[in-house]
Parts: C-alpha cells; sequence; structure tokens
C-alpha cells in the first residue's frame, strides 16, 4: 500500500515543466508538437490517447 499523496512529486512536477516548455517551444519555433503531447488536433481527438474515444454520434 502507498500512503496519498496530495498533490505532485518535485520529480512529477519538474517533467510536467519541462514537457510543457517543450510544447511552447515547439509552437514558437513552428515545428511539430510531439504527438503524446496533443489532446485534440484539427477539431479532432489525437496524440495517443485518440484511439480512446469515438467520433460518431450516438
Amino acid at each position: 500500500m502507498t500512503p496519498h499523496i496530495s498533490g505532485s512529486s518535485l520529480s512529477a512536477q519538474a517533467r510536467y515543466a519541462a514537457g510543457t516548455r517543450e510544447i511552447l517551444e515547439s509552437w514558437l519555433d513552428g515545428t511539430p508538437i510531439r504527438e503524446e503531447y496533443l489532446i485534440v488536433e484539427g477539431g479532432a481527438p489525437a496524440g495517443a490517447g485518440a484511439h480512446s474515444y469515438s467520433t460518431r454520434s450516438r
């Protein structure tokens, strides 16, 4: 069992910050953002989790 941790560890926060910086630098440089960072592209689900969502109406 592991204890509940309110918030993120310092190492996790450092990873979030590095990823955010990479995304902003890519956007500012006009280079593609890594697929695993994408959530939506062109109005449709994108990135590593895109296969988890359905785009058809129910």
